[in-house]
């Protein structure tokens, strides 16, 4: 079905896409910050309203996957600190503008006696930056977006999760 009308979503067609491509874009307030939110689909997709409600759902409580992609996000961080070392180095180097929030949960942990960022302080300076929703992608369609200091780097920790928001992989990406 290339166009379905959705309680949620409402129209969604996909007749005029010639590639992949966002077909609906609605903010999501988590904790009174609009996180942007995108609904994407291919020419070749069909429309599924059971996924699309699982998708509605999923988005309804935001809050608890938000919570839930932040515990996964600390225990894989305590074990594999290269995303957080990375960001550490490069906010360590001299003249280095654009991550003031790495700059300061470096300052922090050094007042503390700290080598290093820990994993917990890390993830609570987080930001979830955005929302994907994919039609076409049966093992991860939905995909939560992480940043810290979005203007001095590109660097992303997504975390990828069936449609019920049951994480599946957390993956580093720029």
């Amino acid at each position: 079905m290339n166009t379905i009308t959705h309680p949620y979503f409402g129209l969604l067609s996909t007749t005029k896409l010639q590639d992949t491509d966002v077909i609906w874009e609605v903010p999501q307030d988590l904790n009174g910050k609009a996180i942007e939110t995108w609904l994407w689909a291919d020419p070749a997709t069909s429309l599924d309203a059971a996924l699309l409600d699982t998708f509605a759902s999923t988005l309804g409580t935001l809050a608890q996957l938000d919570q839930k992609a932040r515990e996964a996000l600390a225990l894989h961080l305590q074990t594999e600190s290269d995303f957080i070392d990375n960001l550490a180095e490069a906010a360590s180097e001299e003249g280095t503008q654009g991550l003031p929030t790495v700059q300061t949960l470096l300052q922090q942990a050094r007042a503390a006696g700290r080598e290093k960022i820990r994993a917990s302080d890390f993830v609570a300076a987080l930001q979830l930056e955005n929302i994907s929703l994919w039609c076409s992608h049966d093992d991860a369609p939905v995909v939560l977006d992480y940043r810290l200091d979005p203007e001095g780097n590109d660097q992303i920790l997504a975390v990828k999760c069936d449609a019920q928001g049951n994480i599946t992989e957390i993956a580093w990406e720029s």
